[in-house]
């Protein structure tokens, strides 16, 4: 990889923090490969990536068999078509999968999705997740690795 490319650790959760959609890859347990386009929130401080979705589906049935993820977030993108270039932020973080169970503790992160995805939206919010939260699952990506690359300068 050219080292001109390579983000700084700094940039690449900036980029992680500030995404709202990225797509989490996984292997089914034949080894065939899956990706799933998502919201997210990511908490640097737990370095953990978050996401919601129904508590039944072949995702969740893949995570249950193999925990290992890829999730990958396009900061900035933009084609330069004189160029033939295009100028881009990309990020992709790895780590294990796991679920939050406690209703608690779900609360906690719905109510943190929407603070971040619907900032300031709090007509109806917990009435929401009150009547949703038994058929909803959080997933936590525990991120063990964040990598990121940059092409502004061609």
């Amino acid at each position: 990889m050219n080292p001109r490319r390579v983000m700084s650790q700094e940039e690449a959760i900036q980029v992680l923090q500030e995404g709202k959609y990225g797509i989490m890859s996984i292997a089914t347990p034949d080894g065939e490969p899956y990706g799933v386009p998502l919201n997210y929130f990511y908490l640097p401080e737990e370095q953990a990536i978050y996401f919601h979705c129904f508590v039944k589906g072949r995702k969740l049935d893949i995570l249950k068999e193999n925990n290992r993820v890829s999730f990958a977030v396009i900061g900035q993108e933009t084609i330069m078509p004189e160029r033939f270039v295009t100028h881009y932020d990309s990020v992709i973080a790895t780590g294990t999968a796991s679920f939050i169970t406690d209703p608690q503790e779900k609360t906690k992160r719905l109510i943190q999705l929407c603070d971040i995805l619907a900032p300031g939206v709090l007509d109806r919010r917990d009435e929401v997740i009150r009547k949703q939260l038994a058929a909803v699952t959080i997933v936590k990506i525990n991120v063990e690795q964040i990598t990121g690359k940059k092409n502004r300068d061609d």
